[in-house]
């Protein structure tokens, strides 16, 4: 239901630069009318951040506010950041994008997956979307769900038939990360760029940061929920493995777990920032002294050809995708043009790249909303943002 007048006033904390004041205004109208509990907005502009926002409440209650370093689960956002692991060690020369999976995960060839690339892993182009092997609620065994994997036999063949990973994305580029750097994807990008750039991404989360998480709601009648309850739908065979707990988002073995397809756990900043250098990365070959670059501008223009577009077998939504990455597409609004990358999340989450604008986008909050596009939080502030440039 919309919000009423007797919740609580509705407080809106942060910068915004006042070129963006229309970002401010539809970010408030979004706590106020638009059913939004809490939330986060932050826009990088040309490296710049020109908007950093938060606002509204950490629980359903409405009694402790979203604060500057609150932290929130981003659902499938997460996909996007496991797929610039693997780029990142395509662009070091340690994986060879073309190159099977195999080579890297050679127990991973079994059952006809010999010759599925990394690309065309990245481009869920693989038709490996289920692990019919794992069990229902086996989603925190490792084990079970890299052995499934490896046994799985693809639904079609290798780039034949677009389908949303929505499972098994994650798992995916956890294991090809481990197999060639002996570290899990959350250590890796930790290491290698979050901690050194000041970033907060986690893929499991401590004790110290669960203190700061905000608390998700789940609307009623979210589509993808619904299509996972229907025993004869792919996305139920999919998510089989996931835990059938109903607060599971709460459940501090999902906030510990490293779960790449939907688990990591952010802030609008934090994933502004990452898409804000993403953007400078794709724009431009050269740095000035200072900026920080996260994957070479060759790696990324390369990653943001368009592998597909099209209705996909999953969903039945028409996507589009690059390797590792969302583009835009008829129903999620990924920046403003055809070169924009990155990656929604369930019921709301928005994080993207525009490199024509120099523009790197985040947008979350803790409610999971009926919807199964943009829908109108962050389709308004994505409005707002290009009508003010």
């Amino acid at each position: 239901m919309p919000a009423s007048s007797s919740h609580k006033t509705v407080l809106v904390s942060g910068y915004c630069d006042p070129k963006f004041q229309a970002v401010k205004d539809a970010f408030t109208e979004n706590l106020q009318s638009r059913n939004e509990i809490g939330a986060s907005v932050s826009i990088v502009h040309k490296g710049k951040t020109i908007v950093d926002l938060w606002g509204g409440y950490k629980d359903s209650e409405r009694l402790h506010p979203w604060e500057k370093d609150t932290l929130v689960c981003v659902m499938s956002v997460s996909k996007a950041i496991a797929s610039i692991a693997v780029l990142s060690l395509v662009d070091k020369k340690i994986i060879d994008i073309e190159a099977p999976v195999a080579k890297y995960w050679p127990e991973f060839a079994q059952a006809g997956k010999e010759n599925i690339t990394v690309r065309c892993m990245l481009a869920q182009l693989a038709g490996i979307p289920v692990v019919d092997a794992a069990p229902e609620n086996s989603l925190y065994d490792y084990d079970v769900i890299e052995r499934g994997l490896e046994i799985q036999k693809p639904l079609w063949p290798a780039g034949s038939t677009p389908c949303y990973h929505s499972f098994t994305h994650g798992p995916l580029c956890q294991q090809l990360v481990y197999k060639t750097t002996g570290k899990s994807l959350n250590t890796y990008l930790r290491e290698e760029f979050f901690a050194p750039l000041g970033i907060e991404f986690y893929l499991g989360l401590s004790e110290e940061d669960i203190a700061r998480c905000a608390d998700i709601t789940v609307e009623d009648g979210v589509p993808s929920i619904m299509k996972m309850g229907d025993p004869d739908s792919l996305l139920s065979r999919a998510w089989r493995p996931m835990p059938k707990a109903g607060n599971f988002f709460q459940d501090k073995r999902f906030r510990t777990f490293e779960f790449a397809s939907g688990n990591g756990h952010s802030n609008a900043r934090n994933l502004a920032k990452i898409y804000g250098i993403l953007a400078m990365d794709c724009a431009h070959e050269k740095h000035a002294p200072g900026q920080p670059r996260i994957l070479s501008k060759a790696c990324l223009v390369d990653a943001i050809k368009e592998q597909w577009n099209g209705v996909e077998v999953m969903t039945h939504r028409h996507f589009r995708f690059g390797t590792g990455f969302m583009l835009n597409n008829p129903y999620f609004r990924i920046g403003n043009n055809d070169r924009s990358f990155g990656h929604p999340g369930l019921g709301g989450a928005n994080a993207f790249a525009d490199p024509d604008s120099e523009i790197g986008f985040g947008y979350c909050g803790n409610r999971v909303h009926a919807i199964d596009e943009t829908g109108p939080c962050a389709t308004a502030l994505i409005d707002a943002l290009y009508k003010s440039l």
